[in-house]
């Protein structure tokens, strides 16, 4: 005879491993500020390259303005304003992925934890049985 309880925890434990099982357990590879940091490294490779590509749209948008005062303008200020605008906005996306990656960690590690505590769970249901039967 089927357990109904047991049933019922399998299948919500399936249910997770096929969502989030597969993702969640990879992160357990890593400690946080290893997966963190790794993350961050990558936010930091998209925003630059954002970054450049979106600087060099407004340099072609601008590029006739640009060559006519190219002798009177001051190149090394704008060159500081796009620095400082760069520094600028990747802190600002350093510091979001930080944090979304924190959580995210720790979403991922507690829904683990409740994983592991419906596997033990099951284990237990199931030498129950094998004692119920007499084995």
């Amino acid at each position: 005879m089927l357990n109904e309880d047991k049933v019922k925890l399998m299948t919500k434990m399936a249910i997770y491993e096929k969502r989030f099982g597969k993702k969640n357990m990879k992160m357990t590879e890593y400690f946080r500020g290893d997966y963190v940091s790794w993350n961050a490294v990558k936010t930091v490779i998209a925003v630059t390259i954002a970054y450049v590509l979106i600087v060099a749209a407004w340099v072609f948008y601008h590029i006739e303005e640009l060559i006519e005062n190219v002798y009177t303008m001051d190149i090394v200020g704008l060159l500081k304003k796009i620095g400082v605008n760069y520094i600028i906005i990747l802190g600002i996306y350093v510091i979001i992925a930080y944090i979304i990656y924190n959580v995210k960690y720790s979403k991922a590690m507690n829904s683990l934890k409740h994983y592991r505590t419906n596997l033990k769970k099951a284990k237990q249901m199931d030498t129950e049985d094998v004692k119920g039967r007499g084995f």
